[in-house]
């Protein structure tokens, strides 16, 4: 593993949260799944959803795609029942089919503080299959939000410095390409 590499594994999540800068979402303990989904469609970019306890530590995250099979397995739950195969399948569709609130559909916290590195923060991503973790301050409360995206971002920022050297940062703020009519 090159410099620039290992570099990139030990960037702190405080400073890769920062990349792409989306915006953390939650729903509080006790919430209705589908004022939940309407606020989530707001915020298209955030896929996990902190769920915040009254003391305002996050309880839980609540991926989108579950989040969504929630609401479908209300409407449609014909659509759900085709991926059914083993009886712990059968175990998530019914607690899709009767999921009404956060609480019911969510997860145990995924939470990292800011002063982990990328590389810890994939760890657990990868672990539990999420694509964002909360990132919290030393009593469990929301600081921010870090998003997959942003890990591979930092990786990529790494790869084409050692790919490319004279072209330094290239993406540290990704510039598309101007539109035709664009008089630069």
């Amino acid at each position: 593993m090159t410099g620039r590499i290992q570099l990139a594994r030990h960037t702190t999540v405080e400073v890769c949260q920062k990349l792409l800068a989306i915006e953390p979402l939650f729903a509080h303990s006790g919430e209705d799944l589908l004022l939940t989904m309407r606020r989530s469609a707001t915020q298209p970019a955030t896929r996990l959803i902190g769920v915040l306890g009254a003391d305002g530590r996050i309880v839980g995250v609540l991926p989108i795609l579950r989040l969504v099979e929630a609401v479908v397995a209300r409407v449609t739950p014909e659509s759900l029942l085709a991926d059914i195969s083993d009886i712990g399948d059968v175990a998530r569709f019914g607690q899709a089919v009767e999921a009404r609130t956060v609480d019911d559909a969510m997860l145990p916290p995924a939470t990292i503080a800011a002063s982990a590195t990328v590389g810890q923060a994939f760890h657990v991503m990868h672990q539990r299959r999420l694509s964002g973790l909360y990132v919290v301050d030393g009593e469990g409360r929301p600081t921010g939000y870090l998003d997959l995206l942003e890990l591979a971002i930092n990786y990529l920022d790494a790869l084409e410095a050692e790919d490319h050297p004279d072209q330094a940062a290239r993406s540290a703020a990704f510039d598309p390409p101007p539109r035709a009519d664009d008089p630069r």
